[in-house]
């Protein structure tokens, strides 16, 4: 009698004890569920909106003058390696130079990068709608926005500077954002109709903070990693070497940038 009582408890006891197992097991599912679920999405941006954006990308393009397909090629290439580098819910901004308006570029993108299909919690979310949903709201976004970036033909001035003062300006690229990069794609040939240009011989930095659009001096981009990507001119590749070394060089040190790196030429 008592062999099976000893029994009886060792079996009940065993139950008891799987029965504890997989409610922890169920728990911590379901606890794991929640603390992986996506969370919430402003529709427009794909960024999130319990939090502030913690990494912002700013990809200024300079189309004032016509780019050959060698010039798109290269945009595209830059492009591709910017997003690349993003994580999930770091934000990209793409934005194009305008002639007729310096200080107010065309923004052409600004979206945050949604998680990919390879980043998918099988669990709740399915991985090829995530992947699906990843290439038409954000991939799709950005062929079009690098389609309009390439569009424009010749204009009558480049104001490259103007275009730069305002990305560091722009309200979604603050310094409250922890990582910050603005990417410079252009011929680098400073030409505004206010009087100063590099095609000038003599012109350099300090030439520039003596004219009427050099006054308020370079922006403000303490803290910012640039890179500088020098799209080439046949003709003018000494003339855009010299504007890197004696213009541009010296006027991101004078924006305070973290890093700046200035492509090869190609």
């Amino acid at each position: 009698m008592r062999t099976r009582r000893a029994r009886k408890r060792r079996r009940d006891a065993l139950g008891y004890a799987l029965l504890a197992l997989g409610l922890v097991a169920l728990a911590t599912m379901a606890a794991a569920g929640i603390l992986l679920r996506p969370p919430p999405i402003d529709a427009q941006t794909l960024c999130r909106r319990d939090q502030p954006v913690a990494a912002h990308t700013y990809i200024l393009v300079d189309a004032t003058d016509s780019l050959e397909p060698r010039h798109r090629r290269r945009v595209r290439a830059v492009l591709d390696q910017e997003r690349a580098r993003l994580n999930p819910y770091e934000r990209l901004t793409i934005a194009r130079i305008r002639a007729d308006r310096p200080s107010d570029p065309d923004i052409l993108a600004s979206l945050c990068a949604p998680r990919s299909g390879d980043v998918a919690n099988p669990l709740i979310e399915n991985p090829k709608r995530l992947q699906e949903r990843w290439d038409s709201d954000f991939g799709a976004a950005l062929d079009r926005a690098l389609r309009r970036a390439t569009s424009r033909r010749n204009a009558p001035a480049s104001p490259i500077a103007a275009g730069v003062r305002a990305a560091a300006a722009d309200m979604d690229f603050t310094a409250s954002i922890a990582q910050r990069r603005f990417v410079l794609i252009s011929d680098l040939l400073e030409n505004n109709p206010q009087g100063f240009s590099l095609y000038a011989d003599d012109a350099d930095f300090a030439a520039f903070l003596q004219s009427a659009n050099g006054a308020a001096g370079a922006p403000d981009l303490a803290g910012v990693d640039v890179r500088i990507v020098m799209l080439d001119r046949d003709d003018q590749i000494a003339r855009q070497r010299r504007a890197r070394d004696v213009f541009w060089t010296p006027y991101f040190d004078a924006a305070d940038a973290r890093t700046v790196e200035f492509d090869p030429t190609p």
